[in-house]
């Protein structure tokens, strides 16, 4: 009997330590207060990206259609060292580039292309001081810059062309590799990256339809650069005899088309930042 009582006591001492109806019910009201204002975050947070990402596209489809490009004056100001005030206020800059069919792969009903101009580094090393953040060791996909050629010293060949000096300057954008980093969003899922170094981008398309677009070697790439404009976001290296200066760059956008056409077939946007 007293050992009965004696449990009955810490029962009712345990129930009258517990929460109060009062206070499960400001506890209750606490978390959907909470869970509103993270409801409302999430919808400001949308908001903000939907708005970033419209007006990326429109600038990117503005300079598409009035083939607005950085002009040898900007590449100048850029490596310059100074801080304009277009760099200053994070300006995008356009550059087009031309896309080059592969052959068309029946197997997986896709064309694949490279984009001609830009360089795909499977070690970062040397950019390293660039980017702190890249990881070491064996995860090669976390070591991965991608080169854009902004301009290169050139000379004559004998057939009257101007070819790139075999020791001559580059001029370069510095970005991280967006074929392996979740760095763009597509608009188009027919389009994807392709990552390695041997393709670049691939159309899932019947093959009637690729040769429609292909034919003709009109498709080009539009790629919007935003530079980092501060004295550590630059270097200078070399390869292959060649001197590189470097700046690094986020890539704000990307658009493909047809140049025959006029017809924009593909769009990839970041939406951070």
């Amino acid at each position: 009997m007293f050992r009965i009582t004696i449990l009955i006591f810490c029962a009712l001492a345990v129930a009258a330590c517990g929460p109060s109806k009062e206070e499960l019910r400001r506890q209750q009201l606490l978390e959907a207060q909470r869970l509103e204002q993270a409801r409302l975050e999430a919808e400001r947070l949308a908001a903000e990206r939907d708005t970033r990402v419209q007006a990326r596209l429109n600038e990117a489809r503005d300079a598409w259609n009035s083939a607005d490009y950085m002009s040898e004056g900007d590449i100048d100001s850029i490596f310059s060292g100074t801080i304009t005030p277009e760099l200053r206020a994070a300006k995008t800059y356009f550059v087009e580039l031309e896309l080059q069919a592969a052959k068309y792969n029946y197997g997986e009903r896709k064309q694949s292309f490279v984009i001609v101009g830009m360089r795909n580094l499977p070690s970062s090393e040397v950019y390293r001081p660039l980017f702190p953040a890249l990881q070491t060791g064996n995860d090669t996909s976390a070591n991965s810059i991608l080169e854009f050629t902004l301009k290169n010293q050139q000379t004559e060949n004998r057939l009257g062309q101007l070819v790139e000096k075999d020791d001559g300057h580059r001029w370069v954008a510095a970005t991280l590799n967006f074929k392996d980093y979740d760095l763009l969003a597509t608009m188009q899922s027919s389009w994807r990256w392709e990552p390695g170094l041997f393709e670049d981008l691939s159309w899932y398309i019947s093959p009637e339809k690729a040769y429609e677009h292909t034919t003709d070697r009109a498709l080009t790439m539009q790629v919007g650069l935003r530079f980092c404009p501060i004295q550590r976001c630059r270097m200078e290296h070399q390869y292959r005899k060649h001197p590189i200066s470097a700046v690094r760059t986020d890539v704000i956008s990307v658009m493909v088309g047809s140049r025959a056409t006029g017809r924009v077939l593909a769009e990839f946007v970041r939406e951070d930042k």
